[in-house]
């Protein structure tokens, strides 16, 4: 929790240390009024005693150790009723600001934390990101945050309030009457063993409570994704009863976290409760015995009142210092949830340099890479290969051989195990980040479409672009005439995914996105396996004459032949390793693997 506070910046720091004061501020009001209650009382209560026409008779009063005279009962009476709402205002006053305080700190403090969670986020390379599941991220970035805000108002203001009125309304118990303090020596350690055996009891639930809240995240995650798939083979059931699972195994801990922190609540109540009664009887038991006169009757009802009133200090200081633990110790499982994120150091580091990307040479020197250490086989396997500017390298091999692995080492993805890659001879590690990543556009077969508009989505890829170079884009990758029919065009609305739009204008839209950049590096990872092949064949026509006298080095991966037929150069992979290189002529007499996918997809006439 220390570790999460360490990161709001220095204003919110500031602001808790007022908020500090004006809660000590508070509980110092309020610890000073049950002494002036007890007295008020008393010398109400000594008043009835004292029978009409008896000489005025001097009160002295001693509030913490500081004594006080006053004429008679009732200038006693006025002077202290003043103090007592001379101190109520105080405290109150402060209270509200406090809490006031306290709300603003919890509530910014969480948003300065999400954000920092989510520009962490945004600096993990994809292999950091895959540490933790969907559905754990998005529980740190709602559920723990918020009892982590809960926490962060529970640390500025209960856990003061709590231990002070325990620790202060103990002495000033002592203080008002050692006799009665004797309750002390009961109360103490047997609300404080309950607190232990609370605490041991509840805060391996949590752990357990934050997990059933990952698993209820990631079996809705996987309904809603994979929807189609459920209804198609009839799988609405299970997935039922898998979610049921979860969410009854949630249920089942939350019950029992809960149940333990009410008893606990309930317990300490009725104990505070019984020590009251007792007080009440053993004062009431002996008063007519140390009660003689009537001032020293009102001393030993104003002792008896405040010693109560010290009493519910106490049980208040146990109450709030048990809530205090109870999301304390939730904000500390969730705090360690996402620190376990914020100290993820990023695999891919962020660069500034001097070597930029300026024309587009790509070399891959006898590279080989695995997604993970503990893996048997590398995806790909000695690699080697180069792609001059303005030259289009075709990419080809049976699903699972490489092709999408060659494509996220360029745009620095994931990086490589052995071996190197350079951009126009500069290793690829070594290169400014902000250049690489605009210079180098990656169009993928799934298309990532964010709710907006058609030119939002534009703009994402660049900025300044104008409606000009968005038409232009959308003609070069065959969107402008299915944009054109919309009623808005460009401002036509998307929603999240593009759901609104078919594979093919997704696809087209996501190309346009790669054209609007102007890359030096255009990666087009099967991107257009939606399209049909005139439109295909037309998109890469169009590419090629846009960027003729740009010299805009592209890189085409398929499943398809047509696809490729035209590149400079088209590397055959298969298990990781380039079995064949060379132009589609020469590839269909020289490798087998080749002319068997040029036989299968385009017949022998055309082969």
């Amino acid at each position: 929790m220390l570790k999460l506070y360490k990161l709001l910046s220095a204003k919110y720091k500031w602001y808790s240390a007022i908020t500090v004061f004006l809660t000590l501020v508070q509980v110092a009001a309020f610890l000073v009024i049950p002494i002036l209650i007890g007295n008020i009382v008393g010398f109400i209560a000594a008043k009835t005693q004292i029978p009409a026409g008896t000489p005025a008779i001097p009160v002295e009063v001693e509030i913490l150790k500081i004594k006080f005279t006053f004429a008679n009962l009732d200038e006693a009476t006025k002077s202290l009723s003043i103090w007592f709402v001379i101190f109520l205002v105080i405290g109150t006053i402060s209270s509200l600001l406090a809490s006031v305080a306290a709300s603003y700190i919890s509530n910014a403090g969480a948003r300065d934390i999400r954000q920092k969670l989510w520009e962490h986020l945004g600096r993990l390379s994809e292999k950091d990101i895959e540490t933790f599941s969907h559905a754990k991220i998005l529980t740190r970035f709602t559920i723990d945050i918020n009892r982590i805000q809960i926490g962060l108002m529970s640390f500025l203001r209960t856990m003061i309030i709590g231990p002070c009125n325990l620790i202060f309304g103990l002495v000033f118990g002592l203080l008002t009457d050692l006799n009665l303090s004797i309750v002390f020596g009961v109360m103490i350690p047997v609300l404080g063993l309950t607190m232990i055996i609370s605490g041991a009891v509840i805060a391996p639930l949590f752990k357990k409570e934050q997990k059933n809240y990952d698993d209820i995240n990631n079996e809705s995650q996987e309904s809603i994704l994979g929807a189609k798939v459920i209804k198609s083979y009839n799988l609405e059931h299970l997935q039922n009863t898998k979610f049921e699972k979860a969410n009854l195994s949630w249920k089942q801990v939350s019950k029992k976290s809960w149940s333990s922190f009410n008893s606990t609540f309930n317990f300490i109540n009725l104990f505070a409760n019984l020590a009251v009664a007792f007080i009440l009887f053993v004062v009431g038991k002996n008063a007519h015995l140390t009660a003689k006169d009537p001032i020293t009757f009102s001393k030993v009802i104003a002792n008896a009142t405040t010693f109560v009133n010290y009493v519910m200090f106490i049980t208040i200081g146990v109450v709030m210092s048990s809530f205090v633990i109870f999301n304390m110790f939730r904000a500390r499982v969730s705090s360690k949830r996402i620190m376990d994120i914020m100290n993820t150091t990023p695999d891919i580091a962020h660069v500034v340099s001097d070597n930029k990307v300026t024309d587009g040479l790509i070399e891959f020197d006898h590279v080989s890479f695995r997604y993970y250490d503990h893996s048997e086989k590398n995806v790909l396997e000695d690699v080697t290969f180069s792609v001059k500017p303005g030259e289009v390298l075709g990419i080809i091999g049976p699903t699972g051989s490489g092709k999408s692995t060659i494509a996220k080492l360029m745009n620095l993805d994931f990086q490589t195990i052995y071996g190197t890659v350079k951009i126009d001879g500069n290793d690829i590690k070594t290169i400014d980040t902000y250049s690489l990543r605009k210079n180098v556009s990656h169009v993928y077969q799934t298309p990532l479409i964010l709710s907006g508009t058609i030119a939002s989505n534009l703009n994402l890829a660049n900025p300044d672009a104008d409606l000009g170079m968005m038409e232009n884009a959308a003609k070069n990758a065959c969107a402008f005439e299915y944009i054109n029919r919309f009623e808005k065009k460009f401002d036509h609305e998307v929603v999240q995914k593009g759901a609104n739009l078919s594979g093919g204008q997704k696809q087209r839209l996501a190309i346009a996105q790669g054209i609007i950049k102007r890359p030096k590096i255009l990666i087009l990872d099967d991107s257009t396996s939606a399209l049909d092949a005139k439109t295909e064949a037309q998109v890469r026509k169009n590419i090629r004459e846009e960027f003729k006298k740009e010299k805009i080095t592209t890189v085409i991966i398929a499943q398809k032949i047509s696809s490729i037929i035209d590149a400079d150069n088209i590397l055959v992979l298969e298990h990781g390793k380039i079995i064949g290189q060379g132009k589609h002529e020469e590839l269909l007499k020289t490798n087998n693997v080749y002319r068997e996918i040029a036989l299968s997809q385009l017949g022998g006439e055309d082969v």
